[in-house]
């Protein structure tokens, strides 16, 4: 083991919230490094490299505003980016701003300790390296801690396995003339689904939960599009910031339905509403359901947008038996990610595909040559798992981060995932989370949020450096009431019901609660921007 490297501030994960708080970290002079446990930057988009790997949030708002140098220089193809160009676009960024030097690459950070005498923390990664830094800076990821299906006996099993998070880098998988099992239909299984197919000689699709999915409607972006994205650009990004419903900027929608959008669907008639939906179907994408202010508290509208969903299902898939059991009935609109694909209903018109019913019939097992399902064997060459992570706190909990008096991450969010203002944690001094549980996150657009947490930590540590403080943490008191918050504001809404990924029901033996703050970004910029100018309240600066 090496001496320690002695740092300002280390920031952990090289996706988009790191190497953007990298770059303001040394652009006000603080010595920092980023630990990327990847051989490259990117993120999740670095490790889920699966067929079809797309973003379902328009490319020309799933990136920085922060750069003139990057808008002006870097040009998106499509409207939805596969992850080989997202890939491309962070490594981009971090030749276009110098960041490389800066960044250590396969280091894997695996343990974490305060110290509370001297307030830094020091870090010990998986080939041996140490470093000590004042500040700690967690860029991890919501979504970057996969886990494996609940299902006994996988390490039996002798075919090819694959999670899709984890998916192979040095060659990619050729699943021609083989038997093929997929293992969930979240984000994922959908985008992949479609491609395996083309493949496969026979695909075997378990489904236990269906989604709701929309098509993207995908197409390479014009001249035209940038044209009119140069007079847009400015507008959008600040209403994304500012409106309380935000999506995924809707950047080419007509006017008319952007301005519908802020206006409650209980201002309009059944009628009306099936007008408004048809249209932003054929716009396509996520933003489709997002037509209204009131989609996740007035009932009536909820049930027209989730019925309308459902009802593309029987639309285009023609088996009857196979449409119902892609159909999501269980889910209303809000309580689960909307999926958005290409093809994928289509898929399962092919002779080639099939659906399997694994609520009704649950899967028992791993076996040798496949799986096990109500009592009969089902082989299968290659199994895909496209069976999630554990969200927003998994990326954490599984590294040893100790904070004071030696408690450890995973267990002080073994009942909960409290944060004060998803930014810090009562207990853990100098440790400050970009996309952390508490925060928006994964309910609004990413990006942007990611984006005003690294100016927030920015000011912050700004503040520190000048009042000589050398020490930050999140008081219990101020914990407990934003939690208060965070579970307070999902009241009245179908987030209440939730059973999804979004609560932690994906992760066997996890605490049960709303990950992330569903007030709306408009909402938490303003609460993290009071604190802030009000010199900090609910941190204990020393």
């Amino acid at each position: 083991m090496n001496d320690p490297e002695m740092l300002d501030a280390l920031v952990l994960g090289g996706g988009f919230g790191g190497l953007h708080m990298l770059h303001e970290l040394r652009k006000n002079g603080f010595k920092a490094l980023a630990l990327e446990a990847g051989s490259d930057v990117g993120g999740a988009w670095y490790w889920n490299r699966y067929p079809g790997a797309r973003c379902d949030v328009e490319s020309l708002v799933y990136s920085y505003s922060f750069s003139p140098e990057v808008d002006a220089e870097w040009k998106w193809s499509e409207r939805y980016s596969a992850q080989p160009e997202i890939r491309a676009y962070l490594r981009f960024v971090s030749e276009r701003l110098d960041l490389r030097k800066d960044i250590r690459f396969n280091s894997r950070l695996v343990k974490a300790v305060f110290d509370d005498a001297g307030d830094f923390w020091t870090f010990e990664t998986e080939n041996g390296d140490t470093y000590r830094a004042r500040w700690f800076i967690s860029s991890a990821g919501p979504i970057s801690a996969p886990i494996w299906p609940d299902i006994p006996n996988r390490e039996s099993y002798k075919g090819r396995l694959y999670h899709s998070a984890l998916w192979p880098r040095d060659k990619e998988p050729d699943f021609t003339g083989l038997r093929v099992a997929v293992i969930g239909t979240g984000s994922s299984g959908t985008q992949l689904i479609p491609l395996v197919a083309e493949q496969a000689e026979h695909l075997s699709v378990m489904v236990r939960t269906p989604g709701l999915y929309m098509p993207a409607r995908n197409r390479p972006l014009t001249t035209d599009d940038y044209e009119r994205w140069e007079t847009r650009r400015d507008d959008v990004r600040q209403r994304m910031r500012s409106f309380e419903i935000v999506g995924s900027g809707d950047i080419f929608m007509e006017e008319e339905l952007i301005q519908i959008r802020n206006r409650p669907g209980a201002d309009f008639t059944p009628e009306e509403r099936r007008e408004i939906l048809d249209r932003r179907y054929a716009y396509g994408g996520a933003t489709v359901p997002r037509a209204f202010t009131d989609v996740a508290t007035n009932k009536e509208v909820n049930d027209q947008i989730s019925d309308y969903i459902r009802d593309q299902v029987g639309r285009i898939v023609k088996d009857p038996k196979t449409a119902a059991i892609l159909t999501p009935s269980e889910i209303a609109y809000g309580q689960k990610r909307v999926t958005v694909g290409t093809d994928y209903y289509e898929t399962f018109n092919r002779d080639n595909v099939e659906a399997i019913d694994v609520k009704a019939t649950p899967i028992e097992g791993f076996t040798e040559k496949g799986l096990m399902i109500g009592g009969k064997e089902y082989a299968f060459d290659a199994i895909i798992c496209a069976s999630g992570f554990d969200a927003l706190t998994g990326a954490l909990t599984v590294i040893d981060i100790r904070g004071k008096d030696g408690q450890a991450i995973k267990d002080v969010w073994a009942d909960n995932s409290d944060t004060y203002l998803g930014l810090g944690v009562a207990g853990f001094p100098n440790l400050l989370m970009i996309g952390g549980p508490g925060s928006p996150s994964v309910l609004v657009n990413v990006i942007v949020a990611n984006e005003f947490q690294v100016e927030w930590i920015s000011r912050l540590l700004d503040h520190a450096r000048e009042q000589g403080i050398t020490r930050i943490e999140a008081e219990p008191a101020a914990q407990e009431k934003w939690a208060e918050t965070v579970s307070e504001v999902i009241k009245g809404t179908v987030l209440e019901g939730s059973k999804s990924w979004y609560v932690g029901a994906n992760v066997p033996g996890k605490a049960q609660g709303i990950l992330a703050y569903a007030g709306g970004l408009a909402n938490y910029i303003r609460e993290c921007n009071d604190v802030a100018d009000a010199g900090y309240p609910g941190f204990r600066l020393e």
